[in-house]
């Protein structure tokens, strides 16, 4: 099974009454929900929680495979010098955030130009470990966020379509 992420931008608040109807015709299309998942940290900084989106522009963002993700994604923890514990929030390594987010809610675009900054700053000592596969995993990571830094959210996707 893949693993899809969607990556929003060109959002704008919605001020109208969100119903039944509303959201079978926008969520998921045109619109999301910022929601926090009990237990989960909140990275949704510079967007409101509970409330309803709309966005411009949408790309997913995909992952051959759940195993290369899961791979990709613990080599990329332990170069940050992360084990399975979850970071702390004030935790000084690079892409705490992403470490943090266990893919639980949206990241927002405070939190999606940190871990951007996180990419520039790591990527020749990304690209000199010579692993071809974390390297191509690590670039369409930053390009993931890069899409949602400045307006924008980052949602994982399920394969049926709807967001997490």
């Amino acid at each position: 099974m893949s693993v899809m992420f969607v990556a929003c931008k060109g959002l704008k608040k919605f001020e109208g009454i969100v119903n039944d109807d509303f959201r079978r015709e926008h969520i998921n299309v045109d619109a999301l929900e910022i929601e926090v998942k009990a237990g989960w940290p909140c990275l949704a900084d510079g967007l409101d929680i509970g409330s309803v989106y709309l966005f411009t522009e949408s790309v997913g963002f995909g992952f051959k495979s759940r195993f290369d993700f899961v791979v990709n994604l613990s080599k990329l923890a332990v170069f940050a010098g992360y084990d399975s514990r979850m970071p702390a929030v004030n935790d000084p390594e690079p892409f705490r955030e992403l470490f943090r987010w266990g893919a639980e809610g949206a990241i927002g675009p405070v939190v999606s130009a940190k871990l951007v900054a996180d990419f520039v700053e790591w990527e020749e000592p990304i690209k000199a470990l010579g692993d071809d596969d974390l390297y191509k995993f690590y670039r369409h990571m930053r390009k993931m966020f890069e899409f949602a830094m400045n307006d924008g959210c980052v949602i994982l996707s399920w394969s049926d379509g709807t967001a997490a």
